[in-house]
Formats: C-alpha cells, sequence, structure tokens
C-alpha cells in the first residue's frame, strides 16, 4: 500500500511536466493517433523508455526467481 500512495502521488506532481507543446486537434482516431505517436521525438523516448523499463523489471523479476528457487 505504501508504494501504491508513493508512485500516485509521484505522478500526479510529475503530470505538468510530461506535457509537450503542441495542438492535438489533428488526432482524431486510432491511426492518427499512432502515426502522432511514432512521428513525435518525445513521444518516441517516451516509448523507448518504457521499453527499456519493463525490459529492466523483467530482468529483476526473473533473477530474483531463480535466486529464490535456489
Amino acid at each position: 500500500m505504501k508504494h501504491l500512495v508513493t508512485a500516485t502521488a509521484l505522478s500526479l506532481i510529475a503530470s505538468p511536466a510530461l506535457a509537450h507543446p503542441g495542438d492535438h486537434h489533428e488526432v482524431s482516431g486510432w491511426s492518427e493517433a499512432v502515426q502522432h505517436l511514432l512521428s513525435s521525438p518525445f513521444h518516441l523516448a517516451l516509448v523507448a523508455g518504457a521499453i527499456v523499463l519493463g525490459f529492466g523489471l523483467l530482468k529483476v523479476r526473473s533473477s530474483r526467481r531463480r535466486s529464490q528457487k535456489h
């Protein structure tokens, strides 16, 4: 529960910093949303960071499971 409260508080504090300048009125469907995400360097950096974080968390989780079995 402590981690959930901490994560929620940090995400609320950081949300204004995650905004980037620009208008999103041209994004009206899934194809335009995907095109917008793949054409913006800001969004590409966020996607790349999420992928790296995900692989890192999977590696930590698998190494913990291996150490608990032995």
